[in-house]
Parts: structure tokens; C-alpha cells; sequence
């Protein structure tokens, strides 16, 4: 996988943040399709580098996270307040549909799990390319849904 400049977070693309509030309609619509519900919503500030929408389907609770400028999403357990640790989650039904809502793309924990030696970062500029190097992130998903300030 070719990562595009912004996957850190840092020095995001001047093509601006996803908008959280649509996120939100588009989690809230998924969330019906499966018989579920939005239980949050919580947008990114200065950190993490993702917006997260917490959807409760009994008996499970997940976050659906957005990465704040690439079009990309995963699903986590939900995280206290405070934690930084994201344990990433697959669930093919919500996956299935937010695809049907959304051009972003879902991630699977295997995909997130990738070690960043078999990722192309080569297009991220030297400011991500120290992020890098000061938070040693091992896997993609680390990159990309991360906490960094």
C-alpha cells in the first residue's frame, strides 16, 4: 500500500479534514441498517488523528473511526477516556454498510496489522517522516489511527 501525505496526521493535504458531522450521518444511517445505535460522537482535535463514532450493537460496543483527512476507517474497541491504546475489530456487517454510504475505505485488522516495512511512505514529507522516527509506529494502523502530538 502507497500512502498519500497526511497519513500521520501531521501536515494533512490541502484538500482539509473530513467533516465530522457527515461522518456521523453516514455512521448513524450504518448503525440503522444493522439495527444498531449511535451511542457518540467525538471528533478529532489537536488529538488523535481520527474522528470516532461509538455504535452499540447488543452486545457488542465499537468505534468507528475516520481517519481525519485519508479516506479511510477502521473499527476499534471502545477506549476510556484518556487511553491511548486502539485494538483494532472487523465487523462485516457494519462494514458492508458504511461501503454502501461512503467511497472510504473500511480497513480489516489484518490490512491495519501490516508492518510499515511493506508500506510505501515515500510520498509523506519530511515533517511525517520525523513523526515517524519519534513514535516508532510498527503497523499501518498505528500510522494511521494514532494519538501523536
Amino acid at each position: 500500500m502507497k500512502l498519500p501525505p497526511g497519513a500521520t496526521g501531521f501536515n494533512p493535504p490541502p484538500s482539509g479534514q473530513a467533516d465530522p458531522r457527515v461522518f456521523a450521518g453516514i455512521c448513524q444511517h450504518a448503525a440503522r441498517a444493522i439495527d444498531a445505535t449511535v451511542a457518540g460522537v467525538a471528533p478529532a482535535g489537536v488529538t488523535p488523528s481520527f474522528h470516532t463514532v461509538d455504535i452499540t450493537d447488543p452486545p457488542l460496543h465499537i468505534a468507528v473511526l475516520r481517519h481525519t483527512t485519508l479516506p479511510f476507517i477502521a473499527f476499534a474497541c471502545p477506549h476510556a477516556n484518556g487511553d491511548v491504546t486502539v485494538t483494532f475489530v472487523d465487523h462485516p456487517d457494519l462494514a458492508a454498510a458504511i461501503t454502501n454510504l461512503t467511497d472510504a475505505q473500511v480497513l480489516t485488522v489484518d490490512q491495519l496489522q501490516t508492518s510499515l516495512a511493506q508500506v510505501d511512505l515515500n510520498s509523506l514529507d519530511p515533517g511525517e517522516h520525523h513523526q515517524i522516527g519519534y513514535w516508532k509506529p510498527t503497523t499501518l494502523g498505528e500510522l494511521l489511527f494514532n494519538f501523536w502530538d
